[in-house]
C-alpha cells in the first residue's frame, strides 16, 4: 500500500499539498525559535552560530517528516477511506509540545494559569535545544508509525485512474 500511495504522492496537486504543509510546518517552528529567543540574531549572540544552524536543521526535519506525514495520510485516506490512527494527530501534538516547552512563556503561563496550573516552564540551555529533540524524536517515532500503518492497511486500495 505504501508504494500506491508514494506513486500517487507524484501528481501535481500532492506535491503541492507537500510543499504547502512543509512551509506551515517550518513556519510554525520558525515562530516558535522566535517566541522563546526573540529572533536568530540574538540566539546567534547568546548560544553561537552552530546551535542556531541546529534549531534551524531540526525545524527542517520536523517539518519536513510531519509535511510527508500529513500528505501520505490524507493519500491513503483517498485511496482506501482508511486513515492510519494517530495520523493528522502527531504534528499537531508535536505543535502543542513545542508551544508548552520551548516556545513562548507567556502564552504558556496564560494557558496553564487559565487551566489552574501554576508554573512556568524551565528554561533549558542552547534555547531549550532538549526540548526541541524530544519533540523530534515523537515525530520520528510518529513517522514510523503512520508509514507501517499505510504499508500495513487492509482495504483494497481503488482503482487509480490514468491520465
Amino acid at each position: 500500500m505504501l508504494l500506491a500511495v508514494k506513486n500517487e504522492a507524484r501528481r501535481v496537486n500532492y506535491i503541492l499539498l507537500l510543499i504547502g504543509l512543509f512551509v506551515f510546518f517550518f513556519g510554525l517552528y520558525i515562530f516558535l525559535d522566535f517566541e522563546g529567543n526573540t529572533n536568530y540574531i540574538v540566539m546567534i549572540e547568546n548560544f553561537g552560530l552552530s546551535i542556531v544552524l541546529i534549531h534551524v536543521f531540526i525545524n527542517f526535519l520536523i517539518a519536513s517528516l510531519s509535511a510527508v506525514m500529513v500528505t501520505f495520510s490524507i493519500i491513503n485516506f483517498n485511496l482506501t477511506k482508511v486513515e492510519p490512527k494517530g495520523s493528522n494527530a502527531i504534528p499537531f501534538l508535536t505543535f502543542i509540545f513545542g508551544l508548552l516547552t520551548f516556545g513562548c512563556t507567556g502564552c504558556v503561563v496564560a494557558f496553564f494559569s487559565a487551566v489552574g496550573i501554576a508554573f512556568s516552564p524551565i528554561i533549558f540551555p542552547q534555547g531549550n535545544m532538549i526540548w526541541k529533540i524530544i519533540a523530534l524524536l515523537f515525530v520520528i517515532i510518529g513517522f514510523i508509525w503512520i508509514m507501517y500503518s499505510i504499508e500495513h492497511t487492509t482495504c483494497r486500495p481503488k482503482e487509480l485512474k490514468e491520465k
